[in-house]
């Protein structure tokens, strides 16, 4: 909730620009609108984290978003815990939804019934553009459902291991298969396979791939082309699938520069418990993108705990961008000085400000944008108010953030 009316009315006005969505993981319609829904899906997936941290089952947390549990198990196992995560960032959009799309601003013993009952009438055809078009003013999103489905408001980016799968044999089989090809039985063979296939995906529509931001290690064509035969004959040591797979990762970033597509990548925080996150710190993609220099990066997240690590990277990396997509869920406050801190340190067109990385649940959008549009707000009527910035340039650059920035990297 915005206080400030400089905040406010730069708020309404973000409202009325065209958002591009630089993050989801959405099924089709099709299969949101075919599947058994209740009002306990919009409390599902970020949510489980903390519910369980706050105390709850991880068994029960992980059935709100079943089909099978019925609703009032779903009830009780929930209601305990609800008001202990209500102020955490990730609990603001399902609330939200609950408020825009079903008229209640709470989730209480005596609704939730007729709450799932409202929700299952408006989970029908046309529930995308509803929620996405109509209520959000979003005009594209760039999604990773690992998949290839697309249409003229969606436009799929696939995982790397989807071009790779250098790990196994099976896995090496099972992309060969997409091409209709047998297993190739050299390493050089296994490039050009998935060059054929990288090629055959962008011409089919597919705007980047996604990895994740690991310490990095450099490909050795040759420990990976003597490892790729054993893996190949079913003899495959420890570490092989590892040498096969860093030395691909490396052929695949450089393909994926040629062919004018993002290599995205996830950083800084997982979203389960019991993870170390030290491990996909934002700083792991430097070497990768000073190697890849033609090649552009999408830095997912804000590299969120370490957003000043993030900023520094955009500074110094001109082929990496910085993606704000579920920081402002995780913690709107970290957002807000994250962007705060990028403005200071890197030029306007290196960020994106919204995704809203979800899978089924396509009415927390809603709340989620929101939350990126007050983070945002608040950041720009501090510089007008503090620093002397005009409002007109404010909103050239939130129109910038949200919707120019995402469009002209990806070249959609």
């Amino acid at each position: 909730m915005l206080k400030d009316p400089l905040a406010r009315d730069l708020y309404a006005q973000f409202c009325e620009m065209p958002t591009v969505d630089a993050h989801e993981h959405l099924h089709p319609e099709e299969r949101r609108v075919g599947r058994k829904v209740d009002i306990f899906l919009l409390f599902d997936q970020y949510l489980h984290t903390q519910l369980v941290s706050a105390g709850m089952d991880p068994q029960k947390a992980s059935t709100l978003g079943s089909e099978e549990v019925p609703e009032e198990e779903k009830w009780e196992a929930v209601a305990p815990y609800l008001d202990r995560v209500r102020d955490c960032g990730c609990a603001g959009p399902p609330f939200e939804a609950l408020r825009r799309f079903f008229g209640e601003e709470d989730l209480t013993a005596g609704n939730y019934a007729a709450l799932s009952e409202k929700m299952r009438a408006h989970n029908s055809p046309g529930l995308f553009d509803r929620c996405l078009r109509e209520t959000c003013g979003i005009a594209l999103v760039l999604n990773q459902n690992r998949t290839m489905w697309q249409n003229d408001l969606f436009r799929p980016i696939l995982p790397e291991d989807h071009f790779i799968g250098a790990h196994t044999r099976e896995a090496i089989e099972s992309v060969a298969r997409e091409m209709g090809a047998s297993a190739p039985r050299s390493l050089s063979a296994c490039v050009s396979l998935m060059e054929e296939f990288l090629a055959r995906r962008v011409a089919e529509g597919m705007i980047g791939v996604k990895g994740t931001a690991y310490a990095y290690e450099p490909g050795d064509p040759d420990a990976a082309a003597l490892a790729y035969g054993r893996v190949v004959d079913g003899k495959a040591r420890g570490g092989d699938g590892v040498l096969v797979a860093t030395y691909l990762r490396d052929v695949l970033y450089e393909r994926c520069g040629e062919q004018g597509i993002v290599v995205a990548k996830h950083s800084g925080v997982w979203a389960g418990g019991w993870a170390d996150a030290t491990n996909i710190r934002p700083t792991n993609i430097m070497p990768v993108a000073a190697r890849h220099r033609n090649t552009r990066f999408d830095l997912f997240h804000a590299g969120t705990p370490f957003p000043a690590d993030a900023g520094f990277i955009a500074r110094g990396f001109p082929n990496v961008w910085l993606n704000l997509c579920w920081s402002h869920l995780l913690s709107p406050r970290q957002a807000t000085e994250a962007l705060d801190l990028w403005l200071d340190m890197a030029p306007i067109n290196r960020f994106f400000a919204f995704g809203g990385d979800y899978w089924w649940a396509v009415e927390n959008v809603y709340g989620a944008l929101a939350q990126a549009r007050e983070v945002v707000a608040r950041v720009l009527a501090r510089r007008i108010r503090e620093e002397g910035m005009t409002e007109s340039r404010a909103l050239m650059i939130a129109r910038r953030w949200f919707h120019d920035n995402p469009r002209e990297v990806y070249g959609v």
